[in-house]
Protein backbone atom coordinates (compact mmCIF):
# COMPACT_ATOMS: atom_id res chain seq x y z
CA UNK A 1 0.00 0.00 0.00
CA UNK A 2 2.82 2.43 0.90
CA UNK A 3 4.58 1.68 -2.38
CA UNK A 4 1.36 2.25 -4.31
CA UNK A 5 0.81 5.50 -2.40
CA UNK A 6 4.25 6.75 -3.40
CA UNK A 7 3.59 5.85 -7.02
CA UNK A 8 0.27 7.70 -7.01
CA UNK A 9 1.87 10.73 -5.35
CA UNK A 10 4.52 10.95 -8.07
CA UNK A 11 1.87 10.67 -10.76
CA UNK A 12 -0.44 13.24 -9.18
CA UNK A 13 2.25 15.79 -8.35
CA UNK A 14 3.90 15.52 -11.75
CA UNK A 15 0.55 16.30 -13.38
CA UNK A 16 -0.20 19.12 -10.91
CA UNK A 17 3.20 20.65 -11.60
CA UNK A 18 2.90 20.27 -15.37
CA UNK A 19 -0.64 21.66 -15.46
CA UNK A 20 0.13 24.84 -13.55
CA UNK A 21 3.41 25.45 -15.36
CA UNK A 22 1.46 25.11 -18.60
CA UNK A 23 -1.18 27.63 -17.56
CA UNK A 24 1.64 30.18 -17.64
CA UNK A 25 2.33 29.39 -21.32
CA UNK A 26 -1.05 30.95 -22.05
CA UNK A 27 -0.59 33.91 -19.72
CA UNK A 28 2.89 35.44 -19.58
CA UNK A 29 3.40 35.04 -23.33
CA UNK A 30 1.68 38.44 -23.50
CA UNK A 31 4.73 40.11 -21.89
CA UNK A 32 7.05 39.02 -24.71
CA UNK A 33 4.50 39.91 -27.38
CA UNK A 34 3.75 43.40 -25.99
CA UNK A 35 6.60 45.27 -27.76
CA UNK A 36 5.60 43.65 -31.08
CA UNK A 37 1.91 44.40 -30.47
CA UNK A 38 2.76 48.00 -29.60
CA UNK A 39 4.88 48.43 -32.72
CA UNK A 40 2.50 46.63 -35.10
CA UNK A 41 -0.74 48.19 -33.91
CA UNK A 42 0.61 51.55 -32.71
CA UNK A 43 -0.62 51.20 -29.12
CA UNK A 44 0.69 53.41 -26.31
CA UNK A 45 2.20 52.05 -23.07
CA UNK A 46 -1.03 52.86 -21.26
CA UNK A 47 -3.09 50.97 -23.87
CA UNK A 48 -0.98 47.81 -23.70
CA UNK A 49 -0.99 48.16 -19.92
CA UNK A 50 -4.79 48.09 -20.05
CA UNK A 51 -4.67 44.65 -21.72
CA UNK A 52 -2.71 43.28 -18.80
CA UNK A 53 -4.80 45.16 -16.30
CA UNK A 54 -8.14 43.77 -17.47
CA UNK A 55 -6.69 40.25 -17.33
CA UNK A 56 -5.48 40.72 -13.77
CA UNK A 57 -8.77 42.11 -12.50
CA UNK A 58 -10.91 39.46 -14.17
CA UNK A 59 -8.49 36.80 -12.96
CA UNK A 60 -8.67 38.22 -9.44
CA UNK A 61 -12.46 38.04 -9.20
CA UNK A 62 -12.39 34.67 -10.94
CA UNK A 63 -10.11 33.40 -8.19
CA UNK A 64 -12.48 34.67 -5.51
CA UNK A 65 -15.32 32.66 -7.04
CA UNK A 66 -13.46 29.68 -8.48
CA UNK A 67 -11.33 29.24 -5.38
CA UNK A 68 -14.47 28.53 -3.37
CA UNK A 69 -15.97 26.37 -6.12
CA UNK A 70 -12.70 24.45 -6.27
CA UNK A 71 -13.40 23.03 -2.79
CA UNK A 72 -16.86 21.87 -3.87
CA UNK A 73 -16.62 20.47 -7.42
CA UNK A 74 -14.49 18.05 -9.37
CA UNK A 75 -10.90 19.31 -9.69
CA UNK A 76 -10.44 16.92 -12.58
CA UNK A 77 -13.16 18.59 -14.62
CA UNK A 78 -12.56 22.13 -13.37
CA UNK A 79 -8.88 22.29 -14.34
CA UNK A 80 -9.52 20.58 -17.68
CA UNK A 81 -12.07 23.27 -18.58
CA UNK A 82 -9.59 25.95 -17.49
CA UNK A 83 -6.85 24.57 -19.74
CA UNK A 84 -9.17 24.17 -22.72
CA UNK A 85 -10.66 27.66 -22.31
CA UNK A 86 -7.17 29.16 -22.10
CA UNK A 87 -6.26 27.38 -25.34
CA UNK A 88 -9.31 28.69 -27.22
CA UNK A 89 -8.85 32.28 -26.04
CA UNK A 90 -5.13 32.34 -26.83
CA UNK A 91 -5.98 31.22 -30.34
CA UNK A 92 -8.60 33.92 -30.69
CA UNK A 93 -6.35 36.62 -29.21
CA UNK A 94 -3.74 35.93 -31.87
CA UNK A 95 -6.32 36.83 -34.52
CA UNK A 96 -7.49 40.06 -32.82
CA UNK A 97 -6.27 43.37 -34.22
CA UNK A 98 -8.18 46.01 -32.24
CA UNK A 99 -7.73 47.10 -28.64
CA UNK A 100 -11.37 46.46 -27.76
CA UNK A 101 -11.26 42.84 -28.91
CA UNK A 102 -7.92 42.26 -27.20
CA UNK A 103 -9.35 43.58 -23.94
CA UNK A 104 -12.39 41.30 -24.20
CA UNK A 105 -10.45 38.17 -25.16
CA UNK A 106 -7.58 38.57 -22.71
CA UNK A 107 -10.03 39.42 -19.95
CA UNK A 108 -11.99 36.24 -20.73
CA UNK A 109 -8.69 34.35 -20.59
CA UNK A 110 -8.47 35.48 -16.97
CA UNK A 111 -11.69 33.60 -16.16
CA UNK A 112 -10.33 30.27 -17.38
CA UNK A 113 -6.86 30.88 -15.93
CA UNK A 114 -8.49 31.36 -12.52
CA UNK A 115 -9.78 27.78 -12.64
CA UNK A 116 -6.30 26.37 -12.10
CA UNK A 117 -4.54 27.29 -8.88
CA UNK A 118 -7.20 26.72 -6.20
CA UNK A 119 -8.22 23.20 -7.33
CA UNK A 120 -4.56 22.30 -7.88
CA UNK A 121 -3.68 23.33 -4.30
CA UNK A 122 -6.72 21.41 -3.04
CA UNK A 123 -5.63 18.29 -4.93
CA UNK A 124 -2.07 18.64 -3.60
CA UNK A 125 -3.44 18.89 -0.07
CA UNK A 126 -5.57 15.77 -0.50
CA UNK A 127 -2.65 13.73 -1.81
CA UNK A 128 -0.05 14.70 0.80
CA UNK A 129 0.61 14.12 4.48
CA UNK A 130 1.07 17.15 6.79
CA UNK A 131 4.81 16.53 7.21
CA UNK A 132 5.28 16.48 3.44
CA UNK A 133 3.49 19.73 2.67
CA UNK A 134 6.30 22.29 3.14
CA UNK A 135 8.53 20.40 0.72
CA UNK A 136 5.74 19.64 -1.75
CA UNK A 137 4.47 23.22 -1.70
CA UNK A 138 7.96 24.41 -2.62
CA UNK A 139 8.13 21.92 -5.49
CA UNK A 140 4.70 22.97 -6.70
CA UNK A 141 5.73 26.61 -6.36
CA UNK A 142 8.52 26.12 -8.89
CA UNK A 143 5.90 25.36 -11.55
CA UNK A 144 4.98 28.97 -12.23
CA UNK A 145 8.57 30.20 -12.51
CA UNK A 146 9.52 27.34 -14.83
CA UNK A 147 6.33 27.97 -16.80
CA UNK A 148 7.27 31.64 -17.13
CA UNK A 149 10.84 30.73 -18.09
CA UNK A 150 9.71 28.30 -20.80
CA UNK A 151 7.02 30.68 -22.05
CA UNK A 152 9.41 33.62 -22.38
CA UNK A 153 12.09 31.46 -23.99
CA UNK A 154 9.74 29.91 -26.54
CA UNK A 155 7.98 33.22 -27.23
CA UNK A 156 11.28 34.97 -27.89
CA UNK A 157 12.30 32.25 -30.34
CA UNK A 158 8.91 32.36 -32.06
CA UNK A 159 9.23 36.11 -32.65
CA UNK A 160 12.70 35.66 -34.10
CA UNK A 161 11.62 33.03 -36.63
CA UNK A 162 8.05 34.05 -37.55
CA UNK A 163 6.63 37.13 -39.16
CA UNK A 164 3.83 37.88 -36.72
CA UNK A 165 3.32 37.99 -32.95
CA UNK A 166 0.13 35.89 -33.32
CA UNK A 167 2.21 32.69 -33.27
CA UNK A 168 3.20 33.50 -29.69
CA UNK A 169 -0.44 32.71 -28.85
CA UNK A 170 -1.33 30.08 -31.44
CA UNK A 171 1.44 27.60 -30.63
CA UNK A 172 0.70 27.49 -26.86
CA UNK A 173 -3.01 27.16 -27.72
CA UNK A 174 -2.42 23.88 -29.53
CA UNK A 175 -0.33 22.51 -26.68
CA UNK A 176 -2.82 23.53 -23.96
CA UNK A 177 -5.72 21.86 -25.77
CA UNK A 178 -3.81 18.58 -25.81
CA UNK A 179 -2.81 18.93 -22.15
CA UNK A 180 -6.46 19.44 -21.13
CA UNK A 181 -7.24 15.97 -22.47
CA UNK A 182 -4.16 14.42 -20.82
CA UNK A 183 -5.05 15.99 -17.45
CA UNK A 184 -8.62 14.66 -17.57
CA UNK A 185 -7.41 11.15 -18.39
CA UNK A 186 -4.67 10.90 -15.75
CA UNK A 187 -6.06 12.69 -12.66
CA UNK A 188 -8.56 11.01 -10.29
CA UNK A 189 -10.80 13.31 -8.28
CA UNK A 190 -9.69 12.08 -4.84
CA UNK A 191 -7.62 9.33 -3.19
CA UNK A 192 -10.71 7.17 -2.47
CA UNK A 193 -11.29 6.79 -6.21
CA UNK A 194 -8.16 4.63 -6.50
CA UNK A 195 -8.24 2.98 -3.06
CA UNK A 196 -5.89 5.44 -1.34
CA UNK A 197 -8.43 7.00 1.04
CA UNK A 198 -6.95 5.22 4.07
CA UNK A 199 -3.48 6.67 3.37
CA UNK A 200 -4.17 10.33 2.63
CA UNK A 201 -6.32 12.86 4.44
CA UNK A 202 -8.99 14.25 2.13
CA UNK A 203 -10.10 17.17 4.25
CA UNK A 204 -12.05 17.56 7.43
CA UNK A 205 -15.72 18.45 7.55
CA UNK A 206 -16.64 22.03 6.93
CA UNK A 207 -16.43 24.28 9.98
CA UNK A 208 -19.50 24.31 12.19
CA UNK A 209 -21.28 27.50 13.06
CA UNK A 210 -22.92 28.51 16.30
CA UNK A 211 -25.52 25.74 16.16
CA UNK A 212 -27.56 27.29 13.35
CA UNK A 213 -27.38 26.17 9.76
CA UNK A 214 -25.22 28.54 7.76
CA UNK A 215 -25.22 28.98 4.03
CA UNK A 216 -22.06 28.31 2.07
CA UNK A 217 -21.62 32.03 1.44
CA UNK A 218 -21.97 32.96 5.12
CA UNK A 219 -19.63 30.16 6.12
CA UNK A 220 -16.97 31.22 3.63
CA UNK A 221 -17.28 34.89 4.53
CA UNK A 222 -16.86 34.15 8.24
CA UNK A 223 -13.73 32.15 7.47
CA UNK A 224 -12.14 34.79 5.25
CA UNK A 225 -13.00 37.74 7.49
CA UNK A 226 -10.79 36.50 10.31
CA UNK A 227 -8.43 39.37 11.10
CA UNK A 228 -5.19 37.47 10.32
CA UNK A 229 -6.53 36.47 6.89
CA UNK A 230 -7.72 40.00 6.10
CA UNK A 231 -4.27 41.36 6.96
CA UNK A 232 -2.70 38.55 4.95
CA UNK A 233 -4.75 39.62 1.92
CA UNK A 234 -3.09 43.06 2.04
CA UNK A 235 0.34 41.44 2.24
CA UNK A 236 -0.54 39.31 -0.78
CA UNK A 237 -1.82 42.34 -2.70
CA UNK A 238 1.52 44.13 -2.28
CA UNK A 239 3.29 40.95 -3.35
CA UNK A 240 1.17 40.74 -6.50
CA UNK A 241 1.89 44.34 -7.42
CA UNK A 242 5.62 43.63 -7.34
CA UNK A 243 5.59 40.17 -8.95
CA UNK A 244 3.47 41.07 -11.96
CA UNK A 245 5.03 44.51 -12.17
CA UNK A 246 8.23 42.59 -12.90
CA UNK A 247 6.78 39.76 -15.01
CA UNK A 248 4.72 41.95 -17.32
CA UNK A 249 7.05 44.90 -17.87
CA UNK A 250 10.70 43.75 -17.80
CA UNK A 251 10.90 42.82 -21.52
CA UNK A 252 9.55 46.19 -22.65
CA UNK A 253 11.65 47.94 -19.96
CA UNK A 254 14.79 46.44 -21.54
CA UNK A 255 13.65 47.32 -25.07
CA UNK A 256 13.00 50.96 -24.19
CA UNK A 257 15.94 51.49 -21.79
CA UNK A 258 18.65 50.07 -24.06
CA UNK A 259 17.13 50.06 -27.55
CA UNK A 260 17.30 46.27 -27.78
CA UNK A 261 15.43 44.16 -30.29
CA UNK A 262 12.74 41.97 -28.79
CA UNK A 263 14.80 38.82 -29.37
CA UNK A 264 17.76 40.16 -27.35
CA UNK A 265 15.48 41.68 -24.73
CA UNK A 266 13.72 38.34 -24.29
CA UNK A 267 17.11 36.67 -23.82
CA UNK A 268 18.13 39.06 -21.04
CA UNK A 269 14.65 38.85 -19.53
CA UNK A 270 15.15 35.11 -18.99
CA UNK A 271 17.18 36.02 -15.91
CA UNK A 272 13.85 36.92 -14.28
CA UNK A 273 12.19 33.49 -14.21
CA UNK A 274 15.56 31.72 -13.85
CA UNK A 275 16.39 33.60 -10.67
CA UNK A 276 12.74 33.36 -9.63
CA UNK A 277 13.19 29.59 -9.61
CA UNK A 278 16.20 29.94 -7.32
CA UNK A 279 14.15 32.26 -5.12
CA UNK A 280 11.50 29.58 -4.61
CA UNK A 281 14.16 27.05 -3.61
CA UNK A 282 15.81 29.61 -1.33
CA UNK A 283 12.51 30.40 0.38
CA UNK A 284 11.95 26.68 0.98
CA UNK A 285 15.39 26.42 2.59
CA UNK A 286 14.78 29.48 4.78
CA UNK A 287 11.43 28.05 5.84
CA UNK A 288 13.23 24.98 7.17
CA UNK A 289 15.85 27.15 8.90
CA UNK A 290 13.06 29.09 10.65
CA UNK A 291 11.29 25.96 11.80
CA UNK A 292 8.46 26.06 9.23
CA UNK A 293 7.45 29.53 10.46
CA UNK A 294 6.08 31.16 7.29
CA UNK A 295 5.57 34.58 8.87
CA UNK A 296 9.14 34.90 10.10
CA UNK A 297 10.52 33.72 6.76
CA UNK A 298 8.36 36.20 4.87
CA UNK A 299 9.44 39.11 7.06
CA UNK A 300 13.07 38.52 6.15
CA UNK A 301 12.28 38.15 2.44
CA UNK A 302 10.29 41.40 2.36
CA UNK A 303 13.05 43.24 4.20
CA UNK A 304 15.70 42.00 1.76
CA UNK A 305 13.47 42.95 -1.17
CA UNK A 306 13.11 46.51 0.13
CA UNK A 307 16.89 46.94 0.12
CA UNK A 308 17.54 45.23 -3.22
CA UNK A 309 14.82 47.13 -5.13
CA UNK A 310 16.01 50.45 -3.69
CA UNK A 311 19.59 49.66 -4.71
CA UNK A 312 18.46 48.65 -8.21
CA UNK A 313 16.57 51.92 -8.68
CA UNK A 314 19.51 54.02 -7.45
CA UNK A 315 21.98 52.16 -9.67
CA UNK A 316 19.67 51.87 -12.67
CA UNK A 317 21.50 51.34 -15.93
CA UNK A 318 24.99 49.94 -16.36
CA UNK A 319 24.02 47.83 -19.33
CA UNK A 320 21.27 45.26 -19.92
CA UNK A 321 23.17 42.34 -18.36
CA UNK A 322 23.86 44.11 -15.07
CA UNK A 323 20.34 45.48 -14.80
CA UNK A 324 18.81 42.11 -15.69
CA UNK A 325 20.78 40.46 -12.88
CA UNK A 326 19.55 42.97 -10.32
CA UNK A 327 15.99 42.74 -11.60
CA UNK A 328 16.37 38.97 -11.38
CA UNK A 329 17.37 39.27 -7.72
CA UNK A 330 14.18 41.26 -7.07
CA UNK A 331 12.27 38.50 -8.86
CA UNK A 332 13.98 35.82 -6.76
CA UNK A 333 12.85 37.47 -3.53
CA UNK A 334 9.27 38.12 -4.64
CA UNK A 335 8.88 34.59 -6.02
CA UNK A 336 10.05 33.23 -2.69
CA UNK A 337 7.38 35.36 -1.03
CA UNK A 338 4.82 34.18 -3.57
CA UNK A 339 5.28 30.47 -2.98
CA UNK A 340 4.90 30.85 0.79
CA UNK A 341 1.81 33.06 0.55
CA UNK A 342 -0.03 31.20 -2.20
CA UNK A 343 1.10 27.60 -1.71
CA UNK A 344 2.54 26.82 1.71
CA UNK A 345 0.03 28.78 3.81
CA UNK A 346 -3.13 27.62 1.94
CA UNK A 347 -2.01 23.98 2.08
CA UNK A 348 -1.94 24.26 5.87
CA UNK A 349 -5.73 24.74 5.74
CA UNK A 350 -6.29 21.59 3.62
CA UNK A 351 -7.22 19.47 6.61
CA UNK A 352 -10.25 21.70 7.17
CA UNK A 353 -11.32 21.56 3.53
CA UNK A 354 -10.26 25.18 3.01
CA UNK A 355 -7.13 24.91 0.83
CA UNK A 356 -8.77 25.98 -2.44
CA UNK A 357 -10.88 28.67 -0.75
CA UNK A 358 -7.88 30.35 0.87
CA UNK A 359 -5.68 29.91 -2.20
CA UNK A 360 -8.38 31.54 -4.32
CA UNK A 361 -8.87 34.39 -1.84
CA UNK A 362 -5.16 35.15 -1.65
CA UNK A 363 -4.77 34.85 -5.42
CA UNK A 364 -7.69 37.29 -5.73
CA UNK A 365 -5.85 39.73 -3.46
CA UNK A 366 -2.64 39.27 -5.41
CA UNK A 367 -4.21 40.01 -8.78
CA UNK A 368 -6.24 42.97 -7.59
CA UNK A 369 -2.84 44.47 -6.89
CA UNK A 370 -1.52 43.26 -10.23
CA UNK A 371 -4.38 44.87 -12.14
CA UNK A 372 -3.81 48.20 -10.43
CA UNK A 373 -0.06 48.00 -10.98
CA UNK A 374 -0.42 47.24 -14.70
CA UNK A 375 -2.02 50.65 -15.24
CA UNK A 376 0.16 52.53 -12.78
CA UNK A 377 3.37 51.13 -14.29
CA UNK A 378 2.49 52.35 -17.78
CA UNK A 379 1.66 55.80 -16.40
CA UNK A 380 4.75 56.09 -14.16
CA UNK A 381 7.09 54.82 -16.90
CA UNK A 382 5.68 57.34 -19.39
CA UNK A 383 5.99 60.32 -17.05
CA UNK A 384 8.94 59.55 -14.75
CA UNK A 385 10.92 56.78 -16.42
CA UNK A 386 11.69 53.18 -15.55
CA UNK A 387 13.92 53.91 -12.50
CA UNK A 388 10.83 55.35 -10.78
CA UNK A 389 8.96 52.11 -11.48
CA UNK A 390 11.70 50.06 -9.82
CA UNK A 391 11.73 52.49 -6.86
CA UNK A 392 8.01 51.85 -6.40
CA UNK A 393 8.79 48.14 -5.93
CA UNK A 394 10.97 49.04 -2.94
CA UNK A 395 8.07 50.93 -1.37
CA UNK A 396 5.76 47.95 -1.97
CA UNK A 397 8.27 45.53 -0.41
CA UNK A 398 8.33 47.78 2.67
CA UNK A 399 4.52 47.89 2.83
CA UNK A 400 4.42 44.10 2.57
CA UNK A 401 6.84 43.83 5.49
CA UNK A 402 4.78 46.26 7.57
CA UNK A 403 1.45 44.50 6.88
CA UNK A 404 2.97 41.19 7.93
CA UNK A 405 4.75 42.59 10.99
CA UNK A 406 1.44 43.80 12.48
CA UNK A 407 -0.18 40.43 11.69
CA UNK A 408 1.03 38.69 14.84
CA UNK A 409 -1.99 36.36 14.91
CA UNK A 410 -1.24 34.64 11.61
CA UNK A 411 0.68 31.67 12.98
CA UNK A 412 -1.95 30.99 15.62
CA UNK A 413 -4.76 31.22 13.04
CA UNK A 414 -3.07 28.62 10.87
CA UNK A 415 -2.63 26.27 13.82
CA UNK A 416 -6.06 26.55 15.40
CA UNK A 417 -8.95 24.35 14.22
CA UNK A 418 -12.10 26.12 13.14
Amino acid sequence: MVQDAGRWQRRIFSMLWLAYASFYLGRVNLAIALPAIQETLGFSAIQVGAIGSVFFWVYAFGQLINGTLGDLVSSRLFVAIGLLGTAVLNGAFGMASTLSWMLVLWGANGIFQSMGWGPIVRTASMWSLPAQRPKLSAILGTSFVVGALVSWGISGQILQYTSHYAWVFWIPALYLAGLAVLWYVRIPDQPQDVGMGSVFSVGAPKPKGDGKQQTMLQDTRAFLLQKPLVLLSFTTMFQGMIKDGINMWVPILLVQSFGLGIGRAAGFALFIPSMGFLGVLGASYLLQVFGSNERRTLLWLFLAGTAVAAGTALGFGGGPLRLSLFLGLCAALINGVNVLLLSSIPMAFGGRGRASTLAGFLDFSSYVGSGFMALVTGLVASRFGWPAVVASWSVLFALGWLSLWVNDGLTAAAAEPQ
